[in-house]
């Protein structure tokens, strides 16, 4: 008898598991497909309401978020997404900079001029 409850417990245990799984994708991909829209659509208010009704930090997910296969600063240079690029670039630490190639890649792209760009020259 006990090993009947035991093993109707884990099916149960089980069958929930795998249905709190496509829940938690579909909600991980409507946050990236938000924050992606949200630049492109340079909304940096509901840009930021993503991430915090998320509960992300910007600097903790930067690196595994592409949009169009870009980079987000990048993918806000060419979109001319200037208020969100330019929260970005404040949130992100100048170290990131130095590192990414972001600058380079504006300069070399005709981006030079952009807010952005400059916002990362700053730093």
């Amino acid at each position: 008898m006990k090993s009947i409850v035991a093993f109707l417990s884990t099916v149960v245990v089980l069958s929930v598991m795998s249905l709190s799984t496509p829940a938690k994708a579909n909600d991980v991909a409507s946050f990236l497909a938000g924050v992606c829209d949200n630049v492109a659509d340079d909304n940096k208010g509901r840009f930021r309401k993503k991430l915090k009704n998320a509960g992300v930090k910007l600097r903790n997910i930067y690196d595994g978020v592409t949009c169009g296969g870009e980079p987000l600063i990048r993918y806000a240079i060419q979109k001319n997404a200037n208020e969100v690029g330019v929260f970005m670039v404040k949130r992100l630490p100048s170290s990131h900079f130095a590192a990414s190639g972001d600058l380079e890649w504006a300069n070399s792209n005709g981006f030079a001029d952009s807010e952005i760009a400059k916002a990362i020259a700053s730093r």
